[in-house]
């Protein structure tokens, strides 16, 4: 566990506690900025040190004691806390039972109620985003969620398709069995004319398939309480991120406003926070969702684009909370 001096001094004192329950520094850059420029005291737990520290939470307090201190939750930020994701990061692998990590996950999300500010919020997961994103009026892709991609192709009707497994870096942590999982874009025809390669990959599992969407730039959009960042991403196909991040270019951008508003409409009505969200933009401007990530990460984009915007306004954003807390 990771602490601040400031926080050690007062039984009860209210901090930040930060819990990264899968890998990436993102949740350690905030810790420092807090615990550094922003002077604000700060917890950061691991996943690693979940199974040896001794935790509980006083339901009618609101306290929450760490190895026998006791401290008061302001703001919480629980990075991947899902059973799911707490199986699949477990080192060594399967080290953690379903039922270990099924506590692990609910007594994280009773640590988060107990919060005057928690991250990132609410948000449906998955595919179900869509259906909300177009009722709210943001445009968005066809899809269908299937085990079948010629039965996809069909349905979706369109004449190029884009077939992939959501969050499969985060649920399959063995990068030799990635290659099944790689998004591609594939023809109407081709898919159809099964089973392909692609379609033999994925008759264990459900997959989306998507209509692709020719656009005129693709962008990774950042919603931190309010505030907005934005990259520009050019890749030469989706799984280039995987297979050859060093032909991956991303830059700094000024974030289109309709894109900004349909980010800010989708995190507004889902009382989301913080969220990464991946977006089309079409010839005539128009924003096209794609998916939105409450558990995103930036580090990433920040090095390609040499710019750290979003590691600076993530802290701001918790240290704000924190002031508004009454802390």
């Amino acid at each position: 566990m990771s602490r601040s001096g400031q926080a050690e001094d007062h039984d009860g004192k209210s901090v930040v506690v930060l819990v990264n329950c899968a890998g990436g520094r993102e949740l350690e850059v905030v810790r420092d900025a807090l615990t550094g420029p922003l002077e604000t005291p700060a917890i950061l737990i691991r996943q690693d040190e979940l199974p040896s520290l001794s935790m509980s939470l006083d339901v009618d307090t609101g306290l929450l004691d760490i190895a026998g201190r006791r401290v008061r939750p302001a703001v919480v930020w629980v990075r991947h806390g899902s059973a799911c994701a707490l199986l699949a990061q477990a080192r060594p692998p399967g080290s953690m039972s379903p039922l270990r990590a099924e506590s692990w996950s609910g007594f994280l999300r009773q640590v988060a109620s107990a919060a005057d500010a928690a991250l990132p919020g609410g948000t449906v997961v998955g595919p179900g985003q869509l259906v909300e994103a177009r009722r709210l009026g943001v445009r968005t892709p066809r899809t269908v969620v299937t085990t079948d991609v010629r039965a996809g192709a069909r349905g979706v009707g369109a004449s190029e398709l884009v077939v992939k497994t959501q969050d499969f870096r985060l649920f399959e942590p063995d990068r030799r069995n990635w290659q099944a999982c790689l998004p591609a874009v594939v023809g109407r025809e081709a898919a159809l004319r099964g089973p392909g390669a692609v379609d033999g990959a994925v008759r264990s599992r459900p997959v989306v398939v998507q209509e692709y969407v020719a656009h005129a730039r693709e962008l990774r959009v950042y919603h931190l309480d309010g505030g907005i960042c934005a990259f520009e991403v050019h890749k030469p196909d989706p799984a280039s991120p995987m297979t050859d991040p060093e032909g991956v270019t991303v830059t700094r951008v000024d974030c289109p406003q309709p894109a900004a508003e349909a980010v800010r409409t989708l995190c507004a009505a889902w009382n989301l926070r913080y969220g990464a969200f991946d977006l089309l933009v079409s010839d005539t401007g128009e924003p096209v969702f794609l998916e939105a990530n409450p558990d995103g990460d930036w580090l990433w984009f920040e090095r390609k684009a040499r710019w750290h915007g979003v590691s600076f306004m993530a802290a701001v954003m918790v240290r704000e909370l924190f002031v508004r807390s009454g802390q």
